[in-house]
C-alpha cells in the first residue's frame, strides 16, 4: 500500500513492528509471568487518566500502563481502571492477551488519511505527554487492532 501526495511515501511493507501491545485484568500478574517465564526486563509501571477520543466521543480514560523491551520491540501492558476504551471494549469481549501492534511514524495523518480510505474505522485516538495515537479497528481483516503513534515534536521558537 503506497500513496503518493505532499512528497510523503507509505509502504507498510517496510516498516518493523515496534510496539506490542497486551491488555490485561492484571497488569501486575501478567508482567511477573512474563519476565519469569520468558525474562523479558522489569516492566516499568505507571498509572494515569488522559482525555482520549473513542469510537467518536472524547471522554476520560484511566488505566496502568507497564512498559518494557524484548528482543527490541516495547512490550506494552494495559489495565484499564475507568471510561471506555479500545482495552475496555477487548476485555468486554472476554478476551485478555494481544491486543494491537503498534508502528511509530514521523506523521500519522498519512495513515490516518489511507486506512479511512480503505474503510478502518478510528477506534481509539488521543494523545499522552508528546505521544500522540490512533487505534484502527482492524480486528476483522487482521484479527487485532493497528495502532500508529508519533512523538510531537516542539516548535522552534523565531
Amino acid at each position: 500500500m503506497i500513496i503518493m501526495g505532499e512528497n510523503i511515501e507509505i509502504d507498510l511493507k517496510n516498516m518493523k513492528i515496534d510496539q506490542l501491545g497486551y491488555v490485561y485484568k492484571d497488569i501486575e500478574k501478567q508482567a511477573k509471568i512474563m519476565e519469569e517465564t520468558f525474562g523479558i526486563p522489569p516492566f516499568a509501571i505507571l498509572e494515569g487518566t488522559n482525555t482520549i477520543i473513542y469510537r467518536g466521543k472524547e471522554l476520560e480514560y484511566s488505566a496502568r500502563i507497564g512498559i518494557s523491551r524484548w528482543l527490541g520491540t516495547q512490550i506494552e501492558l494495559i489495565q484499564p481502571l475507568t471510561g471506555q476504551s479500545a482495552h475496555t471494549e477487548f476485555l468486554d469481549k472476554g478476551r485478555e492477551g494481544l491486543q494491537h501492534i503498534s508502528l511509530f511514524v514521523d506523521d500519522i495523518d498519512p495513515y490516518v488519511k489511507d486506512f479511512k480510505k480503505k474503510g478502518f474505522e478510528i477506534s481509539q485516538s488521543g494523545q499522552i505527554g508528546k505521544q500522540k495515537f490512533v487505534y484502527f479497528d482492524t480486528e476483522e481483516a487482521f484479527g487485532l487492532s493497528i495502532e500508529f503513534q508519533m512523538t510531537v515534536k516542539r516548535r522552534r521558537k523565531k
